[in-house]
C-alpha cells in the first residue's frame, strides 16, 4: 500500500523524516509500503493542520481525507471496480476518520460498511 501526502505543508519536513523513505513524484509526495505508524504519524500532521490530506492508494483504489483538528473530515473512497467516487456526507470527525484509515490499511473490509456512502 501508498500513502500519498502534499509536497508542501507548514511541517512536512519534519513529517517525512518520521516516515523514512518517500520519493516526490509530481503528484505529492509518494510513500511505498506504508506501515501503520508511518499512517498514524500522518493522521496526526493532518489533525494538527501541518498537512492537507492524506491519501492511501491500494492497487486501482485509493481513500482519502482533507480536513483538520476535530474535523469534520472529507472522506473519499474511489473503489477499483469503476464505480466512480463515493464520499461520507458530511465529513467525519477525528476519531472515525482515523479508525476508517487504520481499517483500509489493515484491509479490514469492515470501515466501508460502518458509515454512509453517497456517489459524487
Amino acid at each position: 500500500m501508498q500513502m500519498r501526502l502534499p509536497e508542501s505543508g507548514s511541517l512536512i519536513a519534519a513529517v517525512l523524516g518520521g516516515l523514512g523513505h518517500a520519493v516526490a513524484d509530481g503528484e505529492g509526495i509518494a510513500v511505498d509500503q506504508v506501515g501503520e505508524a508511518q499512517l498514524a504519524e500522518a493522521l496526526a500532521a493532518l489533525s494538527r493542520g501541518d498537512i492537507e490530506y492524506v491519501i492511501l492508494e491500494a492497487g486501482d483504489e485509493f481513500l482519502q481525507a482533507a480536513g483538520e483538528g476535530d474535523g469534520p473530515y472529507a472522506l473519499q473512497f474511489n473503489p477499483a471496480g469503476g464505480d466512480g467516487l463515493l464520499e461520507v456526507p458530511g465529513g467525519v470527525d477525528g476519531a472515525a476518520l482515523r479508525t476508517a484509515l487504520l481499517a483500509y490499511h489493515r484491509g479490514d473490509p469492515a470501515w466501508r460498511g460502518a458509515l454512509q456512502w453517497s456517489a459524487l
